[in-house]
């Protein structure tokens, strides 16, 4: 990975520079090369101004002081002079390559300097071997043209300078690209730790070790949101898998007694038959109940540990008054009144509050004494619904009220019930995002308040 970010890196680098330094040295080339051709051609211009009154008097006595100019120039520069006149024979010439008269009237650029014109350029040299860089100016007087002069430059120079130039910004570029693998490298390997810590934690979950946790280093903000959101993750399938194990040990312990009953009804229903003969077979039907009242209330639970049905707009007020009269005749049954009051719509799944309610019911019912009130009441506290189910029954100790929520607890008595109605309720109200608590009442009994999201 640190290579794969590291050559990242350099490669961004490079783009990066050769956009920079290319277009820099072909720009740097172009500016010397306009720069010496414009020194030049005002040296050659400057000749040609001196040269003017030689040529025009056609006084030969002259010309060893412009050909003695012509020579130090060549001497100082580095270049060559030549000045002819208007017919392009040669006056003047600091490197002829033979001896004798040449005329340069062919020349290209003798031609444009004689019709009055500068002309400059570069060309290679067959003679010497190498390009050069000329100027020809017209030598003048009066509006007409008496002769040339034209000066030429090795490019070498020009293309040492060049060259010198491109070195400069390889050595530039080389440096940039040596710092930049020395920030790259910190920075891969700043990314690569967290990450192989993050690695490893996740090869020790997979394994089934859900105690791993992945590091949270100083890295990048995304990185260390990356290793805690895997902590979170872990830490819940965690949680998830101690409640799984924890479930199945305690159902494992509540099925074994009705099992472990109904086959003792069963074989004393062999040996032992009364006068009617149905006792036996009562009371295994008795332990047939139980057993598939145990079933269906397990599975209650593991529906709402995976509940994922979508919470809606419920009016908790009618769903009260709903259940209310659902549970009215078995109230009644036990001398107990039921009532319901209030109004408030929540956020929450619908068959969900509808089974808290009938939970909470079915225990109120179950604890309040005869001739007493069970009452529904659904009110709304800002940005939540609380429903509070208060029945005047024997209540809960302070330790009894913390341990009501736990599965398969049934306050020590061992009957009434599996245990599992308060987990049942709690587990369903959290799915939507609510709690749920009990509490004394003034008059002596037991309060239930669910507190629910509003809509």
């Amino acid at each position: 990975m640190t290579r794969r970010l590291l050559i990242s890196y350099l490669s961004l680098a490079i783009v990066v520079l050769a956009m920079l330094e290319v277009p820099l040295g072909f720009i740097n080339a172009r500016n010397e090369k306009e720069r010496l051709t414009s020194k030049v051609e005002r040296d050659a211009v400057a000749i040609a101004s001196l040269a003017e009154s030689t040529i025009e008097g056609e006084r030969p006595s002259n010309r060893p002081a412009i050909r003695s100019l012509a020579r130090s120039y060549a001497a100082d520069t580095g270049g060559r002079v030549v000045i002819t006149d208007r017919a392009g024979i040669a006056l003047v010439d600091t490197a002829p390559p033979s001896p004798g008269r040449r005329s340069f009237a062919t020349r290209p650029e003798f031609r444009a300097a004689l019709s009055g014109d500068v002309a400059t350029g570069t060309r290679s040299s067959s003679t010497l071997g190498y390009d050069l860089l000329y100027v020809a100016v017209p030598v003048s007087s009066g509006g007409n043209v008496l002769g040339a002069v034209r000066v030429t430059y090795p490019t070498s120079e020009l293309d040492r300078r060049v060259r010198n130039y491109w070195i400069a910004l390889a050595g530039i570029a080389v440096v940039v690209l040596a710092v930049a693998t020395l920030i790259g490298l910190s920075f891969a390997r700043w990314i690569r730790r967290p990450l192989e810590g993050l690695e490893e934690a996740a090869a020790d979950a997979g394994a089934g070790d859900l105690s791993a946790r992945a590091p949270v280093p100083d890295a990048p903000p995304e990185l260390r949101r990356l290793a805690l959101e895997f902590n979170d993750m872990v830490a819940r399938v965690e949680g998830l898998v101690s409640v799984q194990q924890s479930f199945v040990a305690d159902a494992s312990h509540e099925l074994r007694t009705p099992l472990t009953a109904l086959r003792l009804r069963l074989e004393n229903l062999e040996r032992h038959v009364d006068e009617s003969g149905n006792v036996g077979l009562e009371a295994a039907s008795a332990e047939v109940d139980r057993l598939s009242a145990l079933v269906e209330e397990l599975l209650a639970l593991a529906r709402a540990d995976a509940g994922t049905a979508p919470a809606e707009s419920v009016d908790l007020a009618c769903e009260a008054a709903g259940r209310v009269e659902t549970w009215r005749p078995v109230a009644g049954s036990v001398r107990i009144e039921l009532e319901a009051n209030g109004i408030a719509a929540a956020r929450v799944g619908r068959d969900r509050i509808t089974q808290v309610l009938d939970n909470l019911l079915s225990n109120a019912v179950r604890h309040a004494p005869g001739s007493s009130v069970v009452t529904v009441r659904v009110a709304r506290r800002g940005h939540q619904v609380e429903l509070r189910v208060v029945d005047h029954g024997p209540g809960l100790t302070d330790e009894q009220k913390a341990r009501a929520f736990d599965r398969f607890w049934r306050g020590g008595s061992g009957g009434g019930g599996s245990g599992l109605g308060l987990a049942i309720a709690r587990r369903l109200v959290e799915v939507d995002g609510g709690t749920i608590e009990l509490r004394d009442t003034a008059g002596g009994g037991l309060e239930a308040v669910v507190r629910v999201p509003a809509a």
